[in-house]
């Protein structure tokens, strides 16, 4: 080879090595601190992480108590229920009872005020058609 040949090729190895030599150490700087980061990130994610736990549990107890508050608002809600069914039907059955009471009262008085009447009737002597026709009128 020529000297010439073999000069270009040194210089260009030394500015191939030249400018390897920064570009290794900013790869060294690079990934140590990709390497800090990571250690960094694995702590914060733990904390999030127990943090996420923590607001899941929190979540589970409120449910939990939310679960058992409306369980026992809803057995309320029925009872209320129940007692008013209760109530409405007590209410018809005293209204039909007192109504039908108030009938029968009705008809025993019917009943006493016609025989009262037609007792009176008999007792009274018998009066001509023709007066009873004038009075009418």
């Amino acid at each position: 080879m020529p000297i010439a040949l073999e000069i270009t090729l040194i210089l260009v190895l030394v500015a191939l090595a030249i400018g390897l030599v920064p570009l290794l150490f900013q790869l060294r700087t690079t990934a140590q601190s990709v390497d800090l980061f990571l250690l960094s990130t694995k702590k914060d994610l733990s904390q999030i992480a127990e943090d996420v736990h923590a607001s899941r549990l929190r979540m589970d107890h409120l449910a939990s108590t939310l679960q058992l508050t409306l369980c026992d608002v809803s057995i309320f809600a029925k009872s209320v229920g129940e007692l008013g069914t209760k109530v409405k039907e007590l209410h018809a059955l005293f209204h039909n009872s007192l109504e039908s009471a108030s009938r029968n009262m009705g008809g025993v008085i019917g009943g006493i005020s016609a025989v009262l009447a037609f007792f009176k009737h008999k007792q009274t002597p018998h009066e001509p058609e023709q007066d009873n026709d004038h009075e009418r009128a």
